[in-house]
């Protein structure tokens, strides 16, 4: 999603977020529109998650702006001392809970997942998570007690 804002910052901030390569935006295009002795305006055309939603005419300074998009972290599941994008885990709970196996779900990881899926390591990792392994759990024990009622 692209959003079209105002930013009030310096110009080494705006060159920052420029060259930020590591956030949870990109910033496409700015353009100074306004000197001032504090700070100077720019028009910036940011891209960014759609969790985040259209931004167009909002006004940021520098910080405001990275607490609005720079939410990186947010994406990502820590577990077992690695990291594993969110969206990754998402698809993977839902084909789990969907009723396919371990094995096609890491195939499905691998097609539709990020493009960190293409490593199969990364794919055994994620699948070994605290967080799959929880959700495996409590899935077999549904299916036990299933069992057990018939």
């Amino acid at each position: 999603m692209e959003s079209r804002v105002t930013v009030h910052a310096t110009l080494e901030e705006m060159e920052r977020l420029f060259d930020d390569t590591k956030g949870g935006f990109l910033v496409k295009y700015y353009e100074r529109t306004e000197q001032n002795s504090m700070y100077d305006t720019f028009k910036v055309i940011v891209r960014h998650g759609e969790d985040i939603g259209r931004q167009d005419g909002e006004v940021f300074d520098y910080q405001s702006f990275m607490d609005k998009f720079d939410n990186l972290e947010s994406r990502f599941l820590k577990s077992d001392g690695k990291i594993f994008l969110d969206r990754d885990v998402d698809i993977a709970q839902q084909g789990l809970e969907g009723g396919l196996s371990e094995k096609t779900v890491a195939k499905v990881l691998k097609i539709y997942g990020s493009s960190q899926c293409k490593n199969s390591k990364y794919v055994q990792a994620l699948m070994k998570s605290d967080k799959i392994r929880q959700l495996l759990q409590e899935l077999k024990c549904k299916e036990n007690s299933a069992a057990l009622s018939r």
